[in-house]
């Protein structure tokens, strides 16, 4: 791998898995887009997985790893991007036109997206999410999954208490209850991440 960019390496690995699983896929098409999400989540779990959090140092040692022996890259690559598609197909939901809520919990949720955000512990709480959908077998989309479970924990917060009251957000606490609904999630099947789609972006639904 030491040739070519090790992250542009792992995505091409994925886009040739992806032809391989899916025989109509065009990975240099607007399907590429599903290969730039499975490389993200390759990444973030491989970070969890070796316990590193830079990019820069994950990628130095991913390409250490093959420069030192003839294995083929892609047998290990092709065994999680199978695993990949499993979760992409029963966690992700392709939508035409966009998902109508009540207006109430359209705001609930716009308030609670803006408190995450300006949070100082956002990040750190992310990474645990993060860790522990990984941990638990999620592994497709897990940054939206982890940021949509945090939202709406913080929403659900939002919506027992007064218009006026000022909740606190104690971060272990949020941690805690997020926590108990991933441990539910391998009990559960359907989706968690809907993604509104442009005309001709995955536009083979059997993805």
């Amino acid at each position: 791998m030491s040739t070519v960019n090790p992250r542009s390496r792992l995505f091409s690995l994925l886009a040739k898995e992806f032809e391989t699983f899916i025989p109509q896929f065009k990975p240099y098409t607007t399907d590429y887009q599903m290969v730039a999400y499975a490389s993200k989540d390759l990444e973030t779990w491989l970070k969890v997985k070796m316990g590193i959090d830079d990019a820069e140092a994950l990628y130095k040692m991913v390409e250490e790893t093959y420069r030192g022996g003839p294995r083929d890259p892609r047998t290990p690559v092709g065994f999680w991007a199978d695993m990949w598609l499993k979760k992409w197909r029963e966690r992700v939901k392709i939508l035409s036109t966009k998902f109508e809520e009540p207006r109430d919990h359209v705001e609930r949720v716009k308030r609670a997206r803006k408190i995450f955000q300006e949070m100082d512990w956002r990040n750190e709480l992310r990474k645990m999410i993060i860790k522990k959908l990984i941990e638990h077998g999620e592994i497709c989309m897990t940054e939206f999954i982890a940021d949509n479970l945090i939202i709406e924990e913080i929403a659900r917060r939002l919506q027992r208490a007064d218009n006026n009251s000022i909740i606190a957000l104690d971060p272990l606490s949020i941690y805690n209850a997020v926590s108990s609904r991933i441990v539910r999630l391998s009990k559960e099947k359907g989706p968690l991440v809907y993604l509104s789609i442009k005309p001709g972006l995955f536009q083979h639904n059997n993805y």
